[in-house]
């Protein structure tokens, strides 16, 4: 049970460690900026649209639109509340203003919707038909003006309206039984709505298995951020000293974090889906170095990590790893002492040898006829035996391993011609 233990916490390091070398490797945090920015120019409008239906449901109680915006401290030195609030009241309206405020969010929220669209992009290869590019950036441009309704209307302010006009009517609920369903709401809708990012924006739809972690990821590191960073700057302190520009910038701050913690969270779900691979071209990259762990890093990967251990094999001098013309698909990768490599099944003359960090049988991973030789092992023998489908994700993200394989190979073709050569002379 101890050692069960051990290794989650090991393979959770690894993968969090490998998802932090991406995410600053294919700069998320440029495309985090970019959503924040799209998210801060929908709120304009989208604060038009929802001070036009305030003021409508208000407009029988100028008392408790009054105390409504006494709630908003930096504005009751600035200007005259009570006339404020009957020009503010004064219309009945949507106008013109109201339908280029919604047109307008729409139009920011696309701006949102391609940003993100473009950063999952980058963690998710691969190419998509026009009529679902046009489908996921509308469903999302929806989701993004959603997600700012929810935002605004989960504010301190909405708080107070929702204290200012339940309470004289029900007399029951608490304030603090109030902020708690209204952040409850705003907590759940956002995971909901990173879900289905998750789900429907990536070309092929990752497994809900793998989604579920990243969607925690993104909702708890973002919530332990939001608590932090209101710990160390009191935004009533910061509104007093700067305004509604201090309001924006925390705003602003808020958001852009978010979207860092939900493009992790994302890079998080394409290693989860590809971790045997992503563990395997991490323990390769240091295993070929044929050096001791000299840092923290190299420690944590310097062992085979546990998941690919299934794929361990071990073999006894003189013992046959596979014969010419057997069937199969696997590569092999040595991790310790030598293979000879045999043109005939009786294996009477060898052509060459296989050491410690290189692969054999290669091309009959990629093709689907027989074995073309034998191999033998010449020493107690271990490698790890990587399926088809692995060995295929592997060459897919590794560039290393595709040089590593033509070195091989080109090595092993100039050792088979100078034997072939020394026949002949």
């Amino acid at each position: 049970m101890r050692e069960k233990v051990k290794n989650f916490f090991l393979l959770l390091l690894q993968k969090l460690l490998i998802t932090i070398e991406l995410y600053n490797r294919d700069g998320l945090t440029n495309h985090a900026a970019a959503c924040a920015y799209g998210f801060l120019l929908s709120a304009a409008p989208a604060l038009l649209i929802i001070s036009f239906f305030v003021s409508r449901s208000l407009v029988a109680s100028p008392e408790l639109a009054a105390d409504l915006f006494q709630q908003i401290h930096f504005l009751s030195g600035i200007i005259d509340v009570k006339d404020f609030i009957n020009t503010f009241l004064s219309k009945t309206t949507f106008g013109w203003a109201g339908l280029v405020s919604g047109f307008m969010i729409f139009w920011t929220a696309r701006l949102c919707a391609l940003s993100v669209q473009r950063g999952i992009g980058v963690i998710f290869h691969g190419p998509r038909s026009v009529l679902r590019n046009t489908v996921v950036t509308f469903g999302l441009s929806i989701l993004t003006i959603f997600f700012l309704f929810i935002v605004l209307l989960g504010s301190s302010l909405a708080v107070d309206l929702y204290n200012l006009t339940m309470l004289p009517l029900t007399g029951s609920i608490s304030p603090a039984l109030s902020v708690f369903f209204s952040r409850t709401f705003f907590i759940i809708s956002l995971s909901l709505i990173t879900l289905a990012s998750y789900r429907f924006v990536p070309k092929n739809n990752p497994k809900l298995k793998n989604i579920l972690p990243g969607v925690l990821i993104c909702i708890v590191f973002y919530r332990i951020f939001s608590m932090g960073f209101s710990l160390i700057i009191n935004p009533d302190r910061y509104n007093l000293l700067y305004g509604a520009l201090g309001r924006l910038f925390l705003f602003l701050v808020n958001v852009y974090f978010f979207f860092v913690f939900f493009f992790f969270g994302a890079q998080m779900i394409q290693i989860l889906g590809i971790s045997d691979a992503m563990l395997f071209i991490r323990f390769r990259k240091f295993h070929s170095k044929h050096m001791p762990p000299a840092s923290l890093k190299d420690k944590l990967f310097a062992a085979l990590p546990w998941p690919l251990q299934k794929y361990n094999n071990f073999y006894k001098k003189g013992a046959f790893v596979f014969t010419q013309g057997s069937k199969g698909q696997e590569a092999y990768y040595i991790l310790s002492g030598k293979a000879g490599v045999y043109l005939e099944r009786e294996c009477r003359k060898k052509i060459t040898t296989i050491e410690q960090a290189h692969f054999f049988v290669e091309m009959a991973a990629i093709e689907t006829e027989g074995r073309a030789a034998s191999i033998k092992a010449e020493t107690d023998l271990s490698v790890i035996t990587l399926p088809p489908e692995l060995f295929d994700t592997i060459l897919q993200i590794d560039p290393d391993t595709d040089q590593n394989l033509i070195k091989s190979l080109s090595e092993r073709l100039k050792s088979l011609d100078e034997r072939i050569m020394s026949t002949l002379v």
